[in-house]
C-alpha cells in the first residue's frame, strides 16, 4: 500500500531540505520527489513555510523518540546523560550526517520570524531540559548539562565538516564522560 501523500511529502522534504538546504529547495522539487500534485502541499501544509515547519517538527519528533528509547535502557545518571550520544550514533546509522544538525541549519537559513525557527529553538531547549532531567543525581547538574551540550553540538559541527559519525560520536561521548567524571 502506498503511503499517504502527506507522509510522502514529508519524507521528500526531509531528504531535500536536509541534503540540499531549505533555501535551495523549491516546493516543485519536493512535489516531484514525493510524486504528488502541487495542491497536496498546499492542502496539507499551506505552502513552503508550513512544510518547512512540519519537516523540522517531524525530525524533532523522530529524534526525541530515538533518544527516549535509548535513554530508557540507561541505568545510572551518567549513562542517562551520555545516552544522547548513544542515540546520536543510532540516529546516524541510517542517515547522512554531512549537513550536521537540521535544526541548526534551519536557524541559519530562515528569517527570525519564520514559524520553523520556533520549532528549531524548541528542539534545542528540549535538549537542555531533558539533559537536566537525566542528570539528576549527578553533582553540579547545570555544569554537566553545559559541558555535555557543548560536546554534543560540537560533534554535530564536526560531522558537518566531514567527520565520520562512527568515529566522531564515540569520541564525543568519551569527552563528555570525562567532563562529567571530572566533577
Amino acid at each position: 500500500m502506498t503511503r499517504p501523500a502527506r507522509e510522502r511529502i514529508l519524507v521528500a522534504a526531509d531528504e531535500l531540505f536536509y541534503g540540499d538546504g531549505i533555501a535551495n529547495t523549491g516546493v516543485d522539487a519536493v512535489v516531484e520527489r514525493a510524486g504528488v500534485a502541487l495542491g497536496s502541499v498546499y492542502k496539507n501544509f499551506g505552502g513552503k513555510d508550513g512544510l518547512v515547519e512540519a519537516y523540522l517538527r517531524r525530525r524533532d519528533h523522530l529524534w526525541r523518540a530515538t533518544w527516549e528509547r535509548v535513554a530508557a535502557d540507561a541505568a545510572t545518571p551518567l549513562h542517562r546523560v551520555l545516552s544522547v550520544f548513544d542515540a546520536l550514533q543510532e540516529w546516524y546509522r541510517d542517515r547522512t550526517a554531512d549537513q550536521g544538525c537540521a535544526q541548526v541549519a534551519g536557524l541559519l537559513q530562515l528569517p527570525a520570524g519564520h514559524p520553523a525557527v520556533a520549532v528549531a529553538r524548541a528542539h534545542k531547549e528540549h535538549l537542555m531540559r531533558r539533559l537536566t532531567e537525566l542528570a539528576e543525581g549527578l553533582d553540579e547538574v547545570d555544569e554537566v548539562v553545559e559541558d555535555v551540550t557543548l560536546v554534543y553540538e560540537g560533534v554535530l559541527v564536526r560531522m558537518l565538516l566531514g567527520a565520520a559519525p562512527g568515529k566522531a560520536i564515540p569520541r564525543a561521548r568519551r569527552l563528555a564522560e570525562l567532563a562529567v567524571l571530572a566533577r
